[in-house]
């Protein structure tokens, strides 16, 4: 296609291209002075190819309603939890809190139990001067109870605390009393902790 431009400068000059969408495909200058003249040539060019009208906007069809779907089927690596049969090991136990659990409380509660039962294991020796290691005992469920009772509750941390506490109060108590250590302290001291643990951990 072929086109006239006459520059400002009095220069006409002719030059062929192809159009792009009605429009010149690169910028042409005046030969003589080098003016741009492509604004020129893109107005001749609307006059030539006119822009078509718009067309008129379609109406989009509303969406049909939808239907609930049924769903989708589970994957084949979910699993479920399999019943606890008889024998299989079940979970622990919660931890059992009444009230207001404190257990700060609890060890001081643990502490009085067991400086009560050292007292009561000891005021018994001197009642009747009879030797009884197993009355240590008394001293671990004492310290165990107390710990439940200011603690309000039980606790696994608590129950081991008492235990503790109750050891040391019987080991104290029967080397005070006896002035020596015998091998049946040991069951005395072992039966002691475990009272107080079962007490104030369960």
């Amino acid at each position: 296609m072929e086109i006239k431009i006459a520059c400002g400068c009095g220069q006409k000059y002719i030059f062929e291209f192809d159009p792009e969408n009605g429009q010149l495909p690169a910028a042409v200058n005046c030969p003589a002075c080098g003016a741009d003249g492509t604004q020129e040539a893109n107005d001749i060019l609307t006059q030539i190819f006119p822009e078509p009208a718009a067309e008129p906007a379609l109406e989009m069809a509303p969406p049909p309603p939808a239907v609930d779907a049924p769903p989708p089927p589970l994957p084949a690596s979910v699993t479920f939890p399999q019943p606890i049969r008889p024998g299989m090991p079940s979970a622990p136990a919660p931890v059992e809190h009444t009230g207001e659990f404190s257990l700060g409380r609890g060890i001081g509660g643990a502490m009085l139990g067991a400086g009560l039962g050292a007292g009561l294991m000891y005021g018994f020796f001197e009642l009747v001067h009879f030797r009884f290691p197993l009355m240590g005992v008394g001293i671990g469920a004492l310290a165990g109870y107390g710990a439940r009772l200011l603690g309000r509750g039980t606790d696994s941390t608590l129950g081991i605390v008492a235990a503790v506490l109750a050891l040391a109060a019987n080991a104290g108590t029967l080397y005070f009393m006896f002035g020596d250590f015998q091998y049946i302290y040991v069951i005395s001291l072992a039966v002691g902790a475990w009272f107080a643990y079962r007490v104030a951990a369960n």
